[in-house]
């Protein structure tokens, strides 16, 4: 990693965004390899997936990369982060899809946890970050993947797909994303 400035050790935790925590003194280093975007997922191709058509899961994506996106409502009670009963199956669907269609070679996971913005910017960025670790656990125990290979990252309210202002924009944005990278 590189880095440069006065401040390098410094974070600014409560920041949502890089633009946030940059100043007219900071260099910011681009990582390309970064798997996922938000902005990029309308742009990916819907996956007819036959096996998660009954699951309330869309899946987007391509032959190296796969981005699966599930409601909280799913797979948590509101403003919780511990995984419903429910959440088993559809998760072993995940898990099953993820297994059948990056078959030739290892992959690399990376769970995103998004909330809406009725909370405050930190409560939303530790429940999204617990939503995904929630995930994660599960993917690692139950789904057997390395766990060395998935990561979490919450985005809390940053990055909606739809307007905070009413319940059903609020809905939308309160989602789980797990995006498969085959590598």
């Amino acid at each position: 990693m590189l880095s440069a400035c006065s401040e390098t050790g410094n974070r600014i935790d409560n920041a949502d965004s890089v633009s946030e925590m940059v100043t007219n003194d900071t260099a910011v280093v681009y990582d390309k390899n970064r798997p996922w975007n938000a902005d990029s997922y309308d742009r990916e191709p819907v996956i007819n997936e036959p096996g998660l058509r009954n699951y309330d899961v869309e899946m987007r994506g391509s032959d190296a990369r796969n981005v699966y996106a599930m409601e909280q409502d799913i797979l948590f009670d509101t403003d919780q982060a511990k995984l419903r009963a429910a959440a088993d199956e559809k998760l072993a669907k995940v898990s099953e899809s993820i297994r059948n269609r990056m078959k030739d070679g290892t992959v690399r996971i990376q769970v995103y946890g998004y909330t809406d913005s009725r909370a405050g910017k930190a409560y939303n960025k530790d429940l999204g970050r617990d939503r995904a670790q929630a995930v994660a656990a599960w993917l690692t125990k139950n789904g057997k993947f390395d766990e060395s290979k998935i990561t979490i990252e919450s985005k809390g309210q940053t990055e909606p797909v739809a307007t905070n202002e009413t319940a059903a924009g609020r809905q939308d944005n309160r989602r789980v994303e797990i995006v498969v990278i085959q590598s």
